[in-house]
């Protein structure tokens, strides 16, 4: 059975509702292979962060 470790990247929650994805750290993430696995959201439905996983 495969062991994973998990992390938490924030997500820029603009003062008018969109949100900035930081694009160039989840290639650099991607890349040492962390993969998104699920947002984290806001009590408003808008995603504040991202959980990711990667095997050990």
């Amino acid at each position: 059975m495969p062991s994973y470790e998990y992390k938490t990247l924030d997500v820029d929650t603009g003062m008018f509702g969109g949100s900035s994805v930081p694009i160039d750290e989840l290639n650099d993430l991607g890349e040492a292979g962390w993969e998104v696995v699920a947002p984290i959201t806001e009590n408003s439905g808008q995603t504040a962060g991202l959980i990711l996983q990667r095997e050990v």
